[in-house]
Order: C-alpha cells, then structure tokens, then sequence
C-alpha cells in the first residue's frame, strides 16, 4: 500500500494551471490518508533534483506539468538508482505521455491512480547518454526546438509559442543528409529528417509511429527524406491522421542500436528539449521505469521483442 507521496510541479505549466492541480490533488491524497510532500519547481533542473532526493523514501512520485517536467522526474528516479513508480498530472502542451498510457482528464481518476493504480514498466530511450521518453528528433524539429528555448519565459510553453519558430525553420532550413546506422548495419544515407521513437505520439495530435509500443525493448526510427515546405506538409498531413507509414519518401525501422552522423552540423532535441549535435548514438533501456496507469496496457498491444 502506498503511504508516501511527493508531488513535484511546475509551476509554470499550464500558464499557472499545474500549481491549482498540484494543490488540489495533495489535499486529496491527504485526505486519503497519505503523507503528502508538495514540491515546486523554480528553474530548469529542479524537478530532477527533487525526484532524486526524495524518491527513495517515497511509494510513488507524482509529476504535475508537461513532459519535459516528467522527462527531469524520470531521470532523477533513475540517476538515484530507485525504482519507484511515477503517477502523471498532465498540464502541459502536448503531454504526449500521458495520451500514451491511456490516462484520464479527471483531477480525481488521475489522484486514484496515483494511490492505488497498477504500475506499467516503459523502455526508456537514451540519446548520446541522455534518456528520454518519447522520442528524439534530428535535424528540422530540433531547429525549432532551439529557436522555441530561446525565447522560452517564466510562464512556460504554449503552442502559439512553436509558431513563429516553425513557420522560420519551414522557411529558412537547410536539410543536411544524414547516415543513419541501426544495429550496426546501414540503412540510410540520404535522410533529411530523423526521429528515434519510443512511444506512438510525436507532439499533440500527431502520431509518426503507427506500431510503436513502449515496452517492447526496440526504438522506433523513422527516416524521412523530403526538402522543401511541400513535402513537410505532406508529413504534418501524414503525421496528423496517421498515415506517415503510407508515404513513399519515409522509411521505418526497429533497432535496439543507432548511431547518426553528418557532414553539416546538426541538432538533436530530446523529448522536446536541446540534446546537442551528431554524431550521436541512441540505444535503449529496456523496461527502465515503472508508470502508474489505470490499466497495464491501455491499448491492448502485443510486444514485439
């Protein structure tokens, strides 16, 4: 039974709305008869340090506010070396892990879970030693991930905020080619666009993996080779009503190794945050955290190790 619980927020998620849930679900869990630490963040970083601190004397963590917050209590969790599970109170842009386990809206079925949800163990990917949970991009979406930090405030991200970012990196990107190795073996040397993905979604309603599962101990690659603003179209079609496999200028792949490099420099985002330059490697950490969902696989799929 679990009798401890931190909540970690930040606050800036959900222009302010994550504080309000943090609040509220504490004095539920209160009231359910659990010791109940909240902890706000101040600056990026300090989630991680928190969850670090603090998992191992507690039964589960809670983290309120969008996926890069939970990207930081993941990898506090591990880098402390506990096991313990994670419940998720999803406020922010895209909250693409939370859409993946299947999670509710509801502030009280989210607090349920966190008390006494079953627990679901995720793979975990891991970018030139950085881990993340969803995915890792190369190349156009790691430019606008760049130009999005740079103006990034205290009050968080905001979808608009992609816009003017997006529309200058459709506009102005050059597309480097890229050599793409899985396992050791060549696959690509003309790709233009690289994501290395562990889950389905790819940022809000748009979905690159079709197959993906998070527990299945491979990394999905999809390698996408258009140059122009015409073909990214194509891809935000493809992407938003799931028909990205259907295109004929996007190879996929299953690896449990990648290595990626170029002879133009090239950005990397991880889980929608800068994760540095290729060359990088990219492998995967099989069943590394436990998640609290409603039900242990909310989409009934089969692995595929």
């Amino acid at each position: 039974m679990r009798r401890r619980v931190a909540v970690i927020v930040n606050p800036a998620s959900g222009r302010g709305r994550a504080a309000k849930m943090a609040q509220q679900a504490g004095a539920r869990l209160h009231q359910a008869g659990l010791e109940v630490d909240v902890l706000t963040t101040v600056a990026p970083g300090h989630a991680h340090a928190y969850a670090m601190r603090v998992c191992q004397e507690m039964d589960v963590l809670v983290s309120v506010g969008g996926d890069g917050t939970l990207n930081e209590v993941v990898n506090g969790v591990l880098d402390a070396g506990s096991e313990t599970p994670i419940a998720v109170i999803p406020t922010g842009t895209a909250n693409v892990v939370a859409r993946e386990l299947g999670l509710p809206e509801d502030l009280a079925e989210l607090v349920e879970i966190a008390r006494t949800g079953q627990t679901r163990s995720l793979d975990l990917g891991l970018a030139g030693g950085r881990r993340f949970t969803m995915c890792a991009g190369i190349g156009l979406d790691a430019q606008i991930v760049a130009l999005v930090s740079r103006g990034r405030g205290e009050d968080g991200i905001s979808m608009l905020d992609y816009t003017l970012p997006t529309v200058r990196s459709f506009m102005e990107y050059h597309y480097p080619k890229l050599r793409v190795r899985v396992d050791g073996e060549s696959v690509d040397e003309q790709a233009t666009f690289v994501v290395i993905g562990n889950m389905r979604r790819y940022g809000g309603p748009l979905q690159l993996f079709r197959e993906a599962t998070p527990d299945d101990g491979r990394l999905d690659v999809c390698c996408l080779h258009g140059d122009n603003i015409l073909d990214l179209l194509r891809y935000g079609w493809g992407a938003f009503w799931n028909r990205m496999p259907e295109l004929s200028d996007v190879t996929y792949h299953l690896a449990r190794d990648v290595r990626i490099e170029s002879n133009d420099p090239v950005l990397v985002q991880v889980d929608g945050d800068r994760g540095g330059e290729l060359p990088m490697e990219f492998s995967v950490l099989p069943s590394a955290v436990s998640f609290c969902v409603g039900h242990p696989d909310p989409h009934g799929e089969s692995s595929r190790r």
